[in-house]
């Protein structure tokens, strides 16, 4: 009788044990980046991020969802989903990765634009000695009002 309760709560605190530990691994934080000075305006949706700076938190949601957390004073401005994994030519060979000089050791941010097409890149490299996902080049796509 003792057993069989012993085992009905060791079940109970496995399964309580395993939803709390997926409901914490939902976002992941992958790298932040404090004063990123934007040199043009921005807009993602309804939303316009003018000239200045900002802080920038690049976070990845299960299963494979990249999001990045925009912050100007500590409060959050926008939240921009859907950043596409951009692979790199020597993706899928870990010796090639690790001798690639292009790839930071650490993370780095990246903001490239196409006057032509009106359109901004914000480009994420996780870097080779990231704790989280490791060899990730993650671009975000803006409407550039300039």
């Amino acid at each position: 009788m003792f057993l069989k309760t012993f085992f009905k709560y060791l079940f109970v605190l496995f399964l309580v044990t395993l939803s709390i530990g997926q409901a914490f691994a939902q976002l992941q934080e992958l790298g932040e980046f404090k004063d990123v000075n934007l040199a043009f305006a921005l807009r993602y949706e309804d939303q316009t991020l003018e000239k200045g700076k900002y802080d920038m938190m690049f976070l990845k949601n299960l299963p494979n969802v990249f999001l990045l957390k925009i912050k100007k004073q500590g409060k959050t401005i926008c939240l921009i989903s859907g950043g596409e994994k951009v692979n790199y030519p020597e993706q899928g060979d870990l010796s090639l990765l690790q001798g690639n000089p292009d790839i930071p050791r650490l993370g780095k941010i990246t903001i490239k634009r196409n006057p032509a097409l009106k359109i901004a890149y914000i480009i994420f490299e996780t870097g080779k000695e990231a704790r989280i996902c490791p060899y990730h080049k993650i671009r975000f796509k803006l409407e550039c009002l300039e």
